[in-house]
């Protein structure tokens, strides 16, 4: 490249919804150095929820943006090749803006990035997020063994691959049989809180939160909920929800309150923490309250379970909120049931906020996050009974599981300390743009 020329990055992923990787990519397009890069969005369909959170000067190209379809790509669709036209759409974007270097999330953004970059090279980042092979046969439509061989294909042909843990980088190299040294671990960015809009009715003079600036939101003292005494909004959610929203949340007493966060999908783990709530409440007597947000495919099934559980008055589906981090700070325990995921952004936020964490043992990353168990709960996925005794052990030993909370909390601003993070990915980006073929010699640091 010219010198004194910003080195032009093209960020592709599916959609920008709520999920932990488009947050993630959301938090790069902030942070990047703008004197040293121009950051481009491509996205296979514009929409989202996070969409309009975009920075202003970022242009975002999308296959599908709303508009009716032209007969061309109905006339491919009908022969099954709407992929093969978003390559060639991708890869006119590559040419037309001069793109130095590409950075994928996700494993259908991998697929259509080296779609795009066969038919216009360009050096790539590729990040695989979530492990392999339960994500390859959630979107697989054929063979998963032919699937598995052009996703291979796919991770080879990029320049260098990230995982965000060490447990998954091993699992995507065996996997996908890479080679060790063309396999590296990038952390994920702890988000900054203040970057979010806020909600307009959050009043942090109150929560017992720092005041903005300083790129965590975390309480002054980590205890129960019952050192509160104001509480956040509820204009995210609606009707009945809402109102119980209000009634937790005002409370000066309350029920022990448990949260959770994240996309409502099978994966996730949801259903086991509400037959663990059931235990807890209709055998053990357990006085609880269990607030989720997000939104997902499985909401009807959850709220199904809710009603004919009669858990009513203990569960709430909150929907989707741009920033759980500003409801938690009353919390008294944040839960991820998952039942596979990497290095999931969820439990490293809630860590930060100093709530005592509760997670599963996952091939990867809530291990890591919790260090094997010295900085939280971890039990076994899948597994609503040790879920049950883990929650009520949080109840009953609540100074134990806040010292683990504090050093969870230390810990994850260390590991995932954003400054840090992006000075890595920019300095990264910026080779692989200059110079992709010293990877696979293990040069990358």
């Amino acid at each position: 490249m010219p010198p004194n020329t910003r080195t032009r990055v093209l960020f592709v992923i599916g959609s920008m919804g709520g999920g932990g990787a488009e947050r993630q990519v959301l938090e790069i397009l902030r942070r990047i150095d703008r004197t040293r890069f121009e950051p481009l969005l491509y996205l296979a369909m514009k929409q989202g929820e996070l969409l309009e959170e975009v920075p202003s000067d970022v242009p975002i190209f999308a296959y599908w943006d709303g508009s009716p379809e032209t007969w061309s790509r109905r006339i491919f669709g009908s022969m099954k090749l709407t992929r093969l036209l978003r390559y060639l759409d991708l890869a006119r974007v590559l040419r037309d803006k001069k793109i130095d270097v590409v950075y994928d999330r996700t494993y259908l953004a991998t697929l259509d990035a080296a779609g795009g970059c066969w038919f216009r090279p360009t050096p790539r980042v590729s990040c695989c997020v979530a492990d392999p092979g339960p994500e390859l046969e959630l979107y697989v439509r054929g063979s998963v063994a032919l699937s598995r061989w052009f996703a291979r294909r796919a991770y080879r042909s990029a320049s260098i691959v990230l995982a965000n843990s060490e447990g998954l980088r091993q699992r995507v190299i065996e996997y996908f049989q890479l080679k060790p040294e063309h396999v590296k671990v990038y952390n994920n960015l702890l988000a900054d809180s203040t970057a979010l809009k806020p909600n307009p009715e959050f009043d942090d003079t109150k929560s017992g939160l720092t005041k903005p600036g300083d790129g965590v939101s975390h309480p002054k003292t980590v205890g129960s909920a019952n050192q509160f005494d104001s509480s956040p909004p509820c204009s995210m959610t609606a009707g009945t929800e809402q109102q119980s929203l209000r009634e937790i949340f005002e409370a000066k007493e309350t029920q022990f309150l448990i949260v959770s966060a994240g996309r409502l999908h099978p994966q996730k783990g949801y259903l086991f923490l509400l037959e663990a709530i059931q235990e807890l409440v209709h055998r053990r007597g357990r006085s609880i309250r269990l607030v989720i947000f997000g939104k997902g495919e499985s909401e009807e099934e959850l709220r199904e379970f809710v009603r004919n559980h009669r858990l009513e008055k203990h569960v709430i589906l909150a929907g989707f909120v741009a920033d759980p981090r500003q409801w938690y700070y009353k919390a008294n325990l944040f839960v991820l049931p998952s039942l596979f995921d990497a290095m999931p952004n969820a439990l490293i936020e809630a860590a930060a906020s100093g709530i005592p964490a509760l997670a599963t043992t996952c091939p990867s990353g809530p291990k890591e996050i919790l260090d094997g168990g010295r900085c939280g709960g971890l039990v076994p996925p899948a597994d609503s009974k040790a879920l049950a005794d883990a929650i009520a052990d949080a109840m009953d030993h609540r100074e134990k599981w806040l010292e683990k909370a504090n050093l969870a909390r230390k810990r994850v601003i260390q590991m995932f300390d954003p400054e840090t993070g992006i000075r890595r990915l920019e300095n990264l980006l910026e080779q692989i743009a200059g110079n992709s073929s010293f990877i696979n010699k293990g040069q990358v640091k």
